[in-house]
């Protein structure tokens, strides 16, 4: 069935978008497998969390928490 709805979202969920979220995945396993270890500390980990979001572009990054 296509509407406007299916339409909608079809264009939201391109393959840059979804490469991009896959991505940003992947750097932050990497991120927190370094927290994990100590090789950086908890603000080092939010500030490259952040980093992540605006360099990968996420689905839903703008709801993503911070590690307390």
């Amino acid at each position: 069935m296509t509407n406007k709805t299916t339409s909608a979202r079809s264009k939201y969920f391109t393959q840059e978008r979804i490469n991009g979220d896959i991505d940003y995945h992947k750097a932050q396993q990497l991120t927190k497998r370094m927290l994990d270890t100590g090789i950086i500390s908890v603000d080092e980990f939010n500030k490259l969390s952040a980093i992540n979001r605006k360099t990968f572009s996420p689905l839903f990054a703008e709801i993503m928490p911070k590690k307390p």
